[in-house]
C-alpha cells in the first residue's frame, strides 16, 4: 500500500490500524493534521509533535534522524528553583540543589536566545492584529535577528524595535501602510519608531542587502481609495491630478506623499459627487486637516483639471 509512513506506528496514533479512506490511501501530515493526499480526508488532530523517547537499540534505530533536541531558540525545558515536574512544592532538602540546578540552566542561556523568547511571540501578534503576509514577517525576524546580533538594543525596547522592524519590511516589499498604522496597534510613540528605523536603515538593511521602496502620492491613492469605497473613476480623477501638477512645476520634495495623495483624492471625490468629508479623509491619512487644506490649495493652483 503506497504511503507516507509504511510501519502500523504511525497508523496507531491516528487511532486505525490501516487507512481505508480510498483505494489508494496516501497519509501525511498537513499543518497539524494527519490528511490522506489522493482524497483529502482529514483523519486527526496531531496532539503531540515532540520526539518519542527511545528505549531499546530498536526504538533508537528507527527514530528520525532529523528529530531536534532544541528549539531554534534554546532549550525545550525550564528548571524551576522551587517546584518538581507535577507541581509540588521542593522539600528544603531538595530546594537549595535545585536553586542551584536553575542558575546553572539560566547561565547557559545566551542574551541572545533570552531576546527571541520575548521577541518572536510580539511579533506574531503584531502579524495577526495588522496583517501582515508571512513573507514580510519572515523578513522582518531577519531585520529583527540581525539587530539584535548587532547590538542595537541597548537602550531600546524590544516591541519599538520589532515595530521599526515590520516597517522596514514592509517598506521592501513595497506595502503602502504608514508608520501611524503600526505604532496604533503596538502602543508605542511614533518618534521612537521613526527613530529605530533610521537606524535599520542604516546599520542592518545595507548587512542583509535589501533595499526599501520609497512610494509616491499615486500609491497611497490607490490605498485611499480602496479604504473609503470610491469609483476607480475618482482614483483615477486624482492620479491625473498629481501627474497635471508635478507637469505643471508642482514640488513634492520635503512634502508627506500620504498628504498630497489625500488632498487629491479629495478633490476627485468632489467631482465625482463623491462628497467625502475632510475629517474623514485626514483621519485615514493620518494627517492634520491644516495639511489636507493646504495641499488642497496647491494642487488647485498647479493642475488645471480640478473645478
Amino acid at each position: 500500500m503506497p504511503s507516507h509512513f509504511e510501519d502500523d506506528e504511525f497508523f496507531g496514533d491516528i487511532g486505525e490500524e490501516e487507512p481505508s479512506c480510498c483505494d489508494s490511501p496516501k497519509l501525511s501530515q498537513e499543518d497539524g493534521f494527519y490528511v490522506c493526499l489522493n482524497c483529502g480526508f482529514v483523519y486527526s488532530r496531531i496532539l503531540d509533535d515532540s520526539p518519542r523517547r527511545a528505549f531499546t537499540q530498536e526504538e533508537i534505530q528507527k527514530r528520525k534522524s532529523n528529530e531536534r533536541v532544541y528549539s531554534p531558540i534554546g532549550p525545550r525545558t525550564i528548571i524551576r528553583g522551587s517546584r518538581d515536574a507535577r507541581g509540588t512544592l521542593l522539600s528544603p532538602k531538595y530546594k537549595s540543589k535545585f536553586n542551584r540546578l536553575a542558575k546553572i540552566h539560566r547561565s547557559l542561556t545566551t542574551s541572545y536566545e533570552r531576546n527571541l523568547w520575548i521577541a518572536l511571540p510580539n511579533l506574531q501578534r503584531l502579524q495577526k492584529r495588522l496583517g501582515i503576509p508571512d513573507t514580510v514577517a519572515e523578513d522582518a525576524l531577519r531585520i529583527y535577528t540581525q539587530t539584535v546580533k548587532k547590538k542595537l538594543t541597548m537602550g531600546r525596547s524590544i516591541d519599538t524595535l520589532l515595530s521599526a522592524s515590520i516597517f522596514a519590511a514592509l517598506r521592501v516589499h513595497g506595502i503602502p501602510r504608514t508608520v501611524e498604522e503600526i505604532t496604533k496597534v503596538a502602543q508605542i510613540p511614533k518618534k521612537k519608531v521613526i527613530k529605530s528605523y533610521r537606524l535599520i536603515l542604516m546599520e542592518v538593511l545595507p548587512k542583509l542587502n535589501l533595499k526599501v521602496q520609497h512610494f509616491s502620492p499615486i500609491r497611497y491613492v490607490d490605498k485611499f481609495n480602496d479604504e473609503l469605497k470610491l469609483s476607480m473613476q475618482c482614483r483615477n480623477i486624482a492620479v491625473k491630478i498629481i501627474e497635471k501638477a508635478k507637469e505643471s512645476g508642482f514640488n513634492s520634495a520635503g512634502k508627506d506623499p500620504k498628504g498630497i495623495a489625500a488632498a487629491a483624492i479629495y478633490i476627485g471625490s468632489k467631482i465625482c459627487n463623491e462628497n467625502r468629508t475632510q475629517k474623514e479623509i485626514s483621519k485615514l491619512a493620518r494627517v492634520t486637516e491644516v495639511t489636507l487644506r493646504m495641499r488642497v490649495k496647491d494642487l488647485q493652483k498647479y493642475a488645471s483639471i480640478v473645478e
